[in-house]
């Protein structure tokens, strides 16, 4: 038995087709009312009968480029096949979760990974921790100096980003709004505004960010590597490090305020400049036509817009909400 017959016969789950759900569907033992449903069903997944013919080489460059923007191979896919591949990934698995896969397995070709036994992994959240500790491998000493360290013993780093730089960096493999490549104004909001930390346990790479709002801003909230608020009794945190975080969080400095002008000309120019940039780019429509933005780079675009014809963009699941 081959390795994908054995897992196809240990994750049944994963092992339906449309054919295993129209067959359920048909209440014949002869399979009479399945020609039916294929020219049914068939048709939502057919480009052809979707859109009009001139509009078809552009959607496929489209679909083939968000495939492959998420690591995913189109090698001897039929268009067909391609436009119902990105239409079922967009909906069942978030942007990021290709993302992480995508980062392991670049840190794992590349011996960066100490536990190469990928078998042993259980969840998307041990991955992330292998990327965690992989990734602070590659930290240079000029990102040691966009950060400051507000504690670190030989089993966590607590620190704060000054740079967009170093919040992707130290936050690599999260889900937190302050590393979204896309919307860098969100880490220069939480920077300028308030206290932006960040939790990283050097030995297993799990991960967590706190933040406090200064100068009128009463949010004091904790976040998991999901993105979720979380109370701080909720993560997973030694004991000894409740003062020190007491005393971090004391603090009447923001992020911002701990930064030399150079740095802070540096954020200026990474978050504020390049998100300008961004949206004049968006406005000028013969620009847009003309190029391909990375699909997980895109804004979030609502299902069902343009008559529900377009569900094949892929919502971005995403979407910030570490938001003050």
């Amino acid at each position: 038995m081959s390795r994908l017959d054995e897992l196809k016969n240990q994750y049944p789950e994963l092992n339906m087709t449309v054919f295993d759900m129209m067959k359920r569907l048909d209440t014949s033992k002869t399979y009479k009312y399945l020609p039916l449903m294929c020219k049914i069903f068939g048709k939502r997944f057919n480009p052809k009968e979707m859109f009009h013919k001139d509009e078809i080489p552009q959607l496929m460059l489209e679909v083939q480029a968000g495939l492959m923007n998420k690591g995913i191979s189109t090698n001897d896919l039929t268009n067909n096949q391609m436009y119902y591949l990105l239409n079922y990934v967009s909906e069942h698995v978030p942007v990021d979760t290709f993302q992480t896969l995508n980062e392991f397995m670049r840190y794992m070709d590349k011996g960066h990974i100490e536990n190469t036994d990928v078998t042993s992994y259980k969840d998307i959240e041990s991955v992330r921790g292998a990327i965690t500790l992989a990734s602070m491998k590659e930290l240079t000493k000029d990102l040691e100096g966009q950060v400051i360290k507000e504690f670190e013993d030989e089993k966590w780093v607590i620190l704060r980003p000054l740079t967009f730089s170093a919040s992707a960096k130290y936050g690599a493999s999260t889900r937190w709004c302050t590393t979204y490549q896309r919307e860098k104004n969100y880490f220069e909001k939480y920077w300028r505004k308030g206290i932006l930390v960040y939790f990283i346990n050097k030995k297993t790479g799990y991960k967590f960010a706190g933040y406090k709002g200064l100068s009128g801003d009463t949010e004091f909230s904790f976040w998991n590597s999901e993105d979720t608020r979380v109370d701080y009794l909720d993560v997973e945190a030694d004991d000894y490090l409740f003062p020190i975080v007491r005393k971090i969080f004391k603090s009447n400095s923001t992020n911002k305020n701990l930064c030399s002008d150079e740095i802070q000309q540096q954020v200026h120019k990474e978050c504020i400049d390049q998100y300008g940039k961004i949206m004049a780019i968006e406005f000028d429509e013969n620009t847009v036509q003309s190029m391909t933005i990375p699909i997980e780079e895109q804004p979030e675009e609502p299902m069902g817009y343009e008559n529900e014809i377009r569900e094949l963009r892929p919502q971005i699941t995403n979407v910030p909400t570490m938001r003050a």
